[in-house]
C-alpha cells in the first residue's frame, strides 16, 4: 500500500512516528545496499556459508535500522521503563489477534468454514509468528481492546511476553477435555493462556474448543504412517553420511557474539553503543521476571504499590510487581491502539522481533515436513497427491 505524507493534524506523537518509520527504512535500504557491494566488507562475509550471509545482511539492515531510529529510548533509564510497557501493550494488541485466530483454527479443523491459501493445521503455526499480516483476521476493534484492559485489571492476568504457543491446538483441546496433557503433566496445568480463557467467559466461545477435531484426524492418519517409514528409513540408512562440501561455518543474526563482533569490526563506538542498549533491553524482556526483577519494577513505580500479606514474601512482591504491570500496559493500551490505528490506515507494519523471525523461519520449516509427512501418507494409502480430503 503507498504510503501517504505525513498529516499535519495528526497528534504530534504520531507524526514523529510516521517520520521515524521513514528514516528506518532509508537506512535499512542504504545498510543492505553497502553491506552487498562494498568490498569493505567481503573477506569477513567470505569466511562463512553464504546463504547465512544473504540472511545476516538482510537481518542486519533491519535492526541497524532499528539502533538507529530508536536506540537512544534505550539508553535513557526512564525512557526504558516507558518503552517497556509500550512494547508489553504492542503485545497485548497481538494477544487479541491470536485469540481470534485461535477460534478460526478451532472452526477451520471441525471443517465448518475453509480459509484461502490454508491447506493442513501447521500454517496456524506459521501466520501465528507474524500476526501482524495474518490475512484470515479482521483488524483490532475498539471493543476488543476494551476487553483486554479489563482483563488486565481483572487481578486474572498473567504476563504473556515472549509466549510462543498461541495456536497449540492438541495441548489446549487435551487440558480442556481432561485436565491434562498427555506427555507433559498430570495435573490441570496454565498451558492455555488465561486471555484466550478470558475471552472464551466474556465472548461466550468456550464451545469453540470442544468442537470434533475433524481435520485434525485426517491429518494424522496420514502423517503418522508417513513418520514410522521416515523412522525405518533412517533405521536401514548407513552410518557414515555423506558430508556436505560446504563447511565453512554460519553466520547468525541470532548469535549476538557474531553480532557484536561484526559491529565492532565495521561501526563505529556510536552505533555500537545504540546495539548495546537495544540488545541488552530486548534479552531483559525476553528473560522471566523474578524476584529482582520484581523489586526493581517496584523501585520505579511511579505510584504506591499494595502487596498482599503472604507467608511467601518473595511471592507477594512478585505478585504486586506483576499487578503493577499490568495497570501500566492498560494505560498504554489506548495510545498504543491509536498508533495501530493509524499504521493499519497507511499501510505501515510494526517492526517484527528478531525472535518473531526466527519463530517464522522454524514454523515455515516445519509446515513444509507437515505438508510432505501427509502428501506422503496419501501416497501410501493409494490416494491422490494433494491436500484437498
Amino acid at each position: 500500500m503507498k504510503q501517504k505524507e505525513p498529516d499535519m493534524h495528526l497528534p504530534l506523537h504520531v507524526q514523529e512516528k510516521f517520520e521515524e518509520e521513514i528514516r528506518a527504512e532509508i537506512i535499512r535500504q542504504q545498510t543492505e545496499e553497502e553491506l552487498k557491494n562494498n568490498t569493505l566488507y567481503q573477506s569477513f562475509f567470505n569466511q562463512f556459508n553464504p546463504t547465512s550471509v544473504e540472511s545476516f545482511i538482510r537481518n542486519y539492515a533491519r535492526r541497524k535500522a532499528i539502533y538507529m531510529t530508536r536506540g537512544h529510548e534505550y539508553m535513557n533509564s526512564n525512557e526504558q521503563s516507558e518503552l517497556k510497557y509500550k512494547l508489553l501493550a504492542e503485545e497485548s494488541l497481538w494477544a487479541i489477534q491470536q485469540k481470534k485466530l485461535f477460534n478460526l483454527q478451532c472452526d477451520w479443523r471441525a471443517e465448518k468454514i475453509k480459509l484461502k491459501g490454508l491447506e493442513h493445521s501447521t500454517q496456524f503455526t506459521l501466520f501465528s509468528a507474524n500476526i501482524q499480516l495474518c490475512p484470515f483476521i479482521s483488524p483490532i476493534s475498539r471493543a476488543e481492546v476494551e476487553l483486554y484492559i479489563s482483563y488486565l485489571k481483572s487481578g486474572y492476568a498473567k504476563p504473556l511476553f515472549g509466549f510462543d504457543n498461541w495456536q497449540d491446538y492438541e495441548a489446549f483441546k487435551a487440558e480442556a477435555e481432561s485436565g491434562s496433557i498427555p506427555g507433559i503433566d498430570s495435573e490441570l496445568g496454565e498451558h492455555m493462556p488465561r486471555w484466550f480463557q478470558y475471552f472464551d467467559e466474556h465472548m461466550g466461545t468456550s464451545h469453540l474448543l470442544m468442537q470434533d477435531d475433524v481435520r485434525g484426524r485426517k491429518e494424522n492418519k496420514y502423517r503418522s504412517i508417513a513418520r514410522q517409514k521416515q523412522l525405518e528409513d533412517i533405521r536401514s540408512k548407513s552410518k557414515t553420511e555423506r558430508q556436505s562440501t560446504e563447511s565453512r561455518p554460519y553466520l547468525s543474526i541470532f548469535d549476538l557474539e557474531q553480532v557484536e563482533n561484526f559491529v565492532r569490526k565495521f561501526e563505529d563506538c556510536k552505533v555500537l553503543d545504540l546495539y548495546r542498549a537495544v540488545e541488552h533491553f530486548q534479552q531483559m524482556l525476553d528473560d522471566h521476571m523474578e524476584v529482582d526483577e520484581a523489586l526493581e519494577t517496584l523501585k520505579s513505580a511511579k505510584t504506591k504499590v499494595a502487596t498482599k500479606s503472604n507467608q511467601d514474601w518473595k511471592a507477594s512482591i512478585i505478585e504486586a510487581a506483576m499487578n503493577y504491570e499490568m495497570s501500566q500496559i492498560a494505560g498504554c493500551l489506548p495510545a498504543v491502539f491509536q498508533e495501530y490505528q493509524f499504521r493499519a490506515e497507511n499501510g505501515i507494519n510494526f517492526p517484527q522481533r528478531m525472535i518473531d523471525k526466527k519463530k517464522e523461519e522454524y514454523a515455515f520449516q516445519m509446515c513444509e515436513i507437515a505438508k510432505q509427512q501427509i502428501l506422503e501418507g496419501r501416497s501410501m494409502y493409494g490416494e491422490d497427491e494433494s491436500l484437498n480430503f
